[in-house]
């Protein structure tokens, strides 16, 4: 390639691990931790109080439709205990927040939604990227982006349902690149890793983090090489955490990415005003605390109090770690246990829009770009689906903490495109 790099007319920078109402991105389980402790965080409290959400009560943790299954399961239990003419509160509007507040309202349930957000969503977030000409701008998701499982994805045939075409992603063929080197054999690393992995795990042993089982490799020149790289972009873009703080019995807790994902063209915001249709949902109202007893709930907000007879909570396992909202009487202690054995891992994204796409194309525009330490590791390539130039990069974990907090939204952007720029010249040399 000959001549500057070209830059940006428009980005979007998201800040999950930065923002107040999130404070990450996804959940993992940590070492001792289980997908069992999701399963205790989502039984209902004093029969009063339920979570819910992409870290409580499913098997299709991290992702958008096992959020919403944990907001209709939360609901059910709701539907089981409540009297007629009861009034339900659910907190948060992401996607378990609404298929709990879409399955109560449809059963004629009143319903109120509290969002702490000016917008619905919660870690789904589609924005727009302005052209530099005037012509339409192109919407793109600064959070959840992909529809996984696809096959059982019950938002697959919705989204087709309101005229979007999915596009579909295949995560097993990037076009890649490395900054040292021809890119090695990173899927046999990462099937070693996880053969190691379930070794070290086999039995009633105490599970031990990834890191430990890394290291007891003990691999050297080109397979260690293989194993940073798959370490990078298999593990912790995965999961978001770090390695040391890792489950190696369940550091591949579901079948999921790469399971014939597809993305939504328009965002996920389709599907959210769908399902939001209708429901009684009050924005820019962070919640500050909730109380339970035999006589009912109260929720506090700066701006309400909120009275109901039972509460559903969409809040990210981060918040309650730290005591957000503040619960009274408060989570027993098997919730308690529970939630420590469940982390929340900080992927970061930056959407860039270009004049022209000025770097190599490929089949299942997927790209990942494999250096050390590692940097903007995974590329998505959105222009085919967007109609616009539109590139999405990922960091993750401590590369989050090298190459984005703490930086401006352009320092962030000028580092991305540099990255790009060397993947694209680097395998254009090779």
């Amino acid at each position: 390639m000959i001549g500057a790099t070209p830059q940006p007319i428009s980005w979007h920078v998201a800040r999950w691990g930065d923002e107040p109402f999130s404070r990450g991105s996804w959940s993992y389980i940590r070492p001792g931790g289980s997908p069992a402790d999701r399963w205790t965080l989502a039984e209902p409290i004093d029969n009063r109080f339920a979570l819910c959400g992409e870290a409580v009560g499913t098997d299709q943790a991290a992702m958008t439709h096992g959020a919403y299954a944990s907001g209709v399961r939360a609901a059910q239990w709701c539907l089981g205990v409540a009297a007629p003419g009861e009034r339900i509160v659910v907190v948060g509007a992401g996607f378990g927040g609404l298929g709990a507040a879409r399955t109560l309202a449809d059963a004629g349930y009143e319903c109120v939604v509290v969002e702490a957000r000016d917008r619905i969503g919660g870690r789904a977030h589609t924005v727009l990227l302005e052209s530099a000409d005037g012509s339409p701008a192109v919407a793109a998701d600064a959070g959840a982006a992909w529809l996984q499982q696809f096959a059982k994805n019950p938002f697959a045939p919705l989204a087709v349902s309101l005229g979007v075409a999915p596009v579909p992603t295949d995560f097993h063929a990037p076009l890649a690149s490395a900054s040292d080197g021809p890119v090695g054999d990173v899927g046999g690393a990462l099937a070693r890793l996880a053969g190691a992995a379930r070794a070290a795990t086999a039995g009633p042993v105490p599970d031990v983090s990834l890191d430990s089982v890394a290291a007891s490799m003990l691999l050297t020149g080109e397979d260690a090489r293989s194993l940073r790289h798959a370490i990078d972009a298999d593990v912790v873009l995965e999961t978001g955490g770090a390695l040391h703080d890792t489950s190696a019995r369940w550091f591949f807790e579901e079948d999921g990415v790469g399971n014939d994902d597809h993305w939504l063209p328009g965002g996920y915001r389709t599907i959210l005003d769908h399902l939001a249709s209708g429901l009684d949902i009050r924005l820019g109202r962070p919640v500050r605390e909730i109380v339970w007893s035999s006589s009912g709930i109260v929720v506090e907000t700066a701006d309400e109090r909120i009275v109901g007879d039972r509460c559903i909570c969409n809040i990210p396992v981060s918040l309650l770690r730290s005591g957000e909202p503040v619960l009274r009487p408060g989570l027993p202690s098997a919730h308690r246990a529970a939630l420590a054995g469940i982390g929340m891992g900080v992927v970061e994204k930056v959407l860039m829009r270009f004049e022209r796409r000025w770097w190599p194309a490929g089949s299942s525009g997927y790209m990942r770009w494999y250096d050390d330490p590692a940097t903007w590791c995974e590329w998505g390539d959105l222009t085919d689906g967007c109609g616009a130039p539109v590139v999405a990069g990922l960091i993750a974990h401590d590369a989050v903490a090298r190459h984005h907090h703490g930086r401006t939204d352009a320092e962030i952007v000028r580092a991305a495109t540099a990255a790009l720029r060397q993947w694209s010249d680097v395998l254009e040399a090779t």
